[in-house]
């Protein structure tokens, strides 16, 4: 198949959920399809050639500041646009799709964004496959639902969710399949019944050689949280766990340490931080989070948002270490409490099963049965054979 992938965010090297969804998509595609891709970049941005892409269009965004950028907000607004889609508008990069997909006689079109939507003709909907990630307007509702904000920061999440929802429902019932990373997610967005073309495709993490799984032994008796710590999600689980879960794994055990890596943290974090002292370390960004997951005791997810798939849960199974996530954590991936992780949302039972681990209480046990979900459940090869399938079903109907 000859398939055109249209990006609003250039994703080579890979740094974000998306970019990282979908340079391994398009590099296991790559094997049996043609594929060509059109990106918009930033000016100045790093970038590397995606060699496993046939032909290449790199489309650059010229950014508004000032006055210019809220005035074309402003009028994007009165079209149901939201500014976070309309932040990428771009006509040199809807004259080249439009100009693509006219000479290009391409099987399907295929997004990673719901951004890219607006660069895509009409007539091409009939062949379009968006993998939106996570359901941008529920993310938001229930992000607005966390204790981290104030009333106005609530209203103004409010209001974008709205304008979100506005343009998904205007939108995505027009094209031929919208793709998301978990069942749950399928679940919540198919509620309102407006949405039949809704499809899931798993995540998939890199698999570990077993030669590079440390065993308990050899672990630092360290506790991880990772991920980006400027992201709202992470900010309140960081500040959940330090506000309480880890006094009381202190009154335990009070040598353990918490480690919290990931790129630009929360001020909130720091100060929330303080009180521990030597107790807890702040990372800040790393070159490599793995490295750091690897040599962990325990990994925690205490993330109390319910929405598309923790990422840093499945890095840290892959790794075989054991894992104690929020049920909100765990929606995306439906692993078995005591089996594959714990599951605790009462912040005693959360640092009970934290200490357990520490002191090894059932520690092989989940880091095998851990291992042995993503190796199940979570491969890129395993994700990309569902993207195809929905690929060669939504190309079979457009012949």
């Amino acid at each position: 198949m000859k398939l055109l992938v249209i990006m609003s965010n250039y994703p080579f090297p890979p740094r974000t959920g998306s970019s990282i969804v979908a340079y391994n998509a398009l590099k296991f595609l790559s094997k049996d399809n043609q594929i060509d891709l059109v990106c918009l970049q930033s000016k100045n941005r790093e970038s590397e050639l995606p060699v496993f892409v046939k032909d290449f269009d790199l489309v650059e965004h010229r950014k508004k500041s000032g006055l210019i950028k809220w005035i074309i907000y402003f009028f994007h607004l009165l079209n149901g646009v939201p500014p976070s889609v309309s932040v990428y508008a771009s006509k040199a990069m809807k004259k080249k799709v439009e100009y693509k997909v006219e000479k290009g006689n391409y099987d399907s079109l295929l997004l990673f964004e719901m951004s890219a939507i607006q660069y895509c003709p009409v007539t091409s909907f009939q062949k379009l496959i968006v993998n939106i990630e996570d359901p941008q307007s529920l993310k938001i509702f229930r992000m607005a639902e966390l204790p981290i904000w104030s009333k106005i920061q609530k209203v103004k999440l409010f209001v974008l969710a709205k304008l979100m929802a506005f343009y998904e429902n205007g939108m995505l019932p027009k094209v031929a399949k919208v793709i998301v990373l978990s069942k749950n997610d399928k679940n919540d967005m198919g509620n309102n019944g407006s949405l039949t073309n809704l499809a899931c495709v798993t995540y998939g993490v890199e698999q570990r050689d077993c030669s590079e799984i440390i065993g308990y032994q050899g672990r630092d008796k360290v506790i991880i949280f990772s991920g980006s710590m400027y992201h709202p999600p992470n900010v309140d689980g960081a500040l959940f766990f330090l506000n309480n879960i880890f006094p009381l794994v202190l009154e335990v055990n009070p040598t353990a340490k918490f480690q919290i890596v990931g790129a630009e943290p929360d001020s909130r974090i720091y100060k929330a931080a303080a009180r521990f002292g030597q107790r807890v370390e702040i990372t800040g960004r790393v070159n490599s989070v793995s490295m750091y997951i690897k040599r962990a005791a325990v990994s925690v997810c205490p993330v109390r948002l319910k929405i598309g798939v923790q990422t840093k849960i499945l890095e840290a199974l892959s790794w075989g270490t054991p894992t104690v996530s929020t049920s909100a954590g765990n929606s995306g991936i439906g692993g078995l409490s005591g089996t594959h992780l714990w599951i605790e949302d009462d912040a005693r039972m959360f640092a009970k099963r934290v200490c357990d681990l520490l002191h090894g209480i059932e520690w092989e046990k989940l880091s095998l049965e851990g291992r042995k979900l993503v190796a199940d459940s979570f491969t890129w090869e395993a994700s990309t054979a569902q993207l195809e399938q929905h690929i060669v079903s939504v190309t079979s109907k457009c012949r």
